[in-house]
C-alpha cells in the first residue's frame, strides 16, 4: 500500500460527486498520481508559462496571482483543501494569466499534462467528469464575485469562516497582504476587521 494511500482514497470519494467512476479507473490514478509536499512555499508555474500538471490539494493552500502590466500583484483566487486545480491554461496547454504558487504546508498529488489525456482515452466517461468539475468551478467563481459584492466587514468574516485556521495564525500560510489582495480591501482594513471577527 501506498504511504499516501489514504490521501488518494479521499480523492476518490471527491472525483465520485461529481460522477461515479469504475474501481479500475481510481486504481490507475493510484499507480501515476504522484505525491509531493511544500515544506515552504513555492511558485509552481510562472504567469506565462504553460500549467502542464493538474493538483488535488489534499491539506494546505495554493494561490493563484496576477501581474498587471504595472508589475503589480493581484491575488485572484485561493485553492484549499479538496480542491481540484486545472484551470485553462492546463486544459489548452496555453499560456497561463496567472503565476501558480503552493503555500508553506501544502501537500498534493499531480498528474501531467499528458497522462490526463491517456486517462480520457483509457477511460472516456472521465471527459464528462471534467465538464462536471469545470461547472463546479464556474459556481465557485460566481460565489466569490458574491462574496466580493459585500461590504468590507462582512467580506473578512465570510472569508475566515471559511478558512477558520488562517484566522488562528494570522500571516504564516497566507501573508495579510495577499488576503487583502484577494478581497480587494487594504490590509489595515483586513485586521481591523479580523480583529472585530468573532
Amino acid at each position: 500500500m501506498k504511504k499516501h494511500q489514504e490521501v488518494l482514497n479521499r480523492q476518490h470519494y471527491i472525483l465520485d460527486q461529481f460522477k461515479v467512476m469504475p474501481a479500475a479507473y481510481y486504481s490507475y490514478l493510484d499507480e501515476i498520481m504522484q505525491p509531493k509536499y511544500f515544506a515552504e512555499s513555492e511558485v509552481l508555474f510562472r504567469q506565462g508559462e504553460i500549467i502542464d500538471k493538474a493538483y488535488f490539494l489534499s491539506s494546505g493552500f495554493m494561490l493563484a496571482n496576477h501581474y498587471d502590466e504595472n508589475g503589480d500583484k493581484h491575488v485572484i483566487n485561493i485553492f484549499a483543501q479538496d480542491e481540484i486545480i486545472s484551470g485553462k491554461s492546463f486544459t489548452e496547454h496555453t499560456p497561463s494569466d496567472y503565476e501558480l504558487v503552493a503555500c508553506k504546508g501544502a501537500y498534493v498529488l499531480y498528474l501531467t499534462y499528458d497522462e490526463v489525456n491517456t486517462i480520457y482515452e483509457k477511460f472516456p466517461p472521465t471527459q464528462e467528469q471534467a465538464m462536471i468539475i469545470l461547472a463546479d468551478k464556474e459556481k465557485k467563481a460566481l460565489d466569490r464575485s458574491r462574496m466580493l459584492n459585500q461590504v468590507a466587514e462582512k467580506k473578512v468574516a465570510d472569508f475566515y469562516d471559511r478558512y477558520p485556521e488562517l484566522k488562528k495564525q494570522p500571516g504564516k500560510i497566507i501573508i495579510d497582504a495577499d488576503i487583502a489582495s484577494y478581497l480587494m480591501i487594504s490590509e489595515s482594513s483586513l485586521r481591523a476587521h479580523r480583529a472585530n471577527y468573532k
